[in-house]
C-alpha cells in the first residue's frame, strides 16, 4: 500500500491537536505515565539502526535509524528512515482499483510508496500493533505509470508508544501502551508488480 503522503497529512493534523504523539490519536486511558525518560534510560538503550536493506525491486534501499531502541512502556519514541532511490528503479505500474483507494496519489517522491508499522508480540504472547492501516474510505485509485525520482528521502515516525491502527472514518483514538516485549519498526516500499523492499529495526520496551 502506498499511504506515504496521508501519513504527512494525517502526522500534521495531530501534531496540532491530538494527543500522545505527534502521529497520535488520543489516549488509551491506562493510567500509565507516557513520560518514562523520568526514569531515566533503560538498560541497554544506545543508538541503533539497520542500513541499506535491499529487496526485490532495483535501485532501492532503505535505513531505520534511532537514539536508543530499548524503551520504558509507555515512552515515546522517534524513528527516522531513508529511502534512497537511483536511476534503475523501473517504472511503476498502479493499477486502477475498485472501491475504496489508498488515499494517496503516486508520485516522484518515493516515500508515496512507503508504508510504516510497528509490530510484533509481547512477553505474554499477545500481538501488539501501530500502523496507519485504516485511514478511511477515499476515491478509487487511477491506473498509471510513475518514475520515482533518484534520490534520499527521509521521514521521521513519531511514535506515542501506544497501539493503534489508524483513524478510520471514525477518529479512532490511540488504545493502550504497548506491553513489554519485542518489537519491529517495520518500513516497506511497495513497487506492486516490480517488487518491494522491507527494512525491520528491533526495538524493544521494558517495564
Amino acid at each position: 500500500m502506498i499511504r506515504a503522503l496521508a501519513i504527512t497529512l494525517l502526522s500534521a493534523a495531530c501534531a496540532a491537536g491530538c494527543g500522545g504523539s505527534k502521529e497520535g490519536g488520543g489516549s488509551g486511558g491506562d493510567g500509565e505515565s507516557s513520560r518514562g525518560g523520568d526514569r531515566g534510560l533503560p538498560p541497554g538503550a544506545e543508538p541503533c539502526a539497520v542500513r541499506d536493506v535491499q529487496g526485490t525491486i532495483p535501485g532501492v534501499t532503505i535505513s531505520i535509524e534511532s537514539s536508543r531502541c530499548v524503551y520504558w512502556r509507555g515512552e515515546p519514541a522517534e524513528f527516522v528512515y531513508t529511502i534512497t532511490t537511483d536511476a534503475s528503479v523501473p517504472p511503476i505500474e498502479i493499477t486502477a482499483s475498485d472501491g475504496c483507494g489508498h488515499c494517496v496519489v503516486p508520485s516522484a517522491d518515493p516515500r508515496s510508496f512507503v508504508t510504516y508499522q510497528i509490530t510484533g508480540l509481547s512477553t505474554a504472547g499477545d500481538p501488539q500493533q501501530y500502523c496507519l492501516c485504516d485511514t478511511g474510505c477515499c476515491a478509487p485509485d487511477d491506473a498509471a505509470t510513475v518514475q520515482v525520482d533518484a534520490t534520499a528521502a527521509t521521514h521521521t515516525i513519531s511514535w506515542s508508544g501506544r497501539q493503534w491502527s489508524g483513524p478510520s472514518d471514525t477518529d479512532n483514538p490511540e488504545d493502550e501502551f504497548f506491553a513489554p516485549g519485542t518489537y519491529d519498526v517495520e518500513v516497506t516500499f511497495d513497487g506492486q508488480e516490480q517488487g518491494s523492499v522491507t527494512a525491520k529495526l528491533p526495538i524493544e520496551i521494558v517495564r
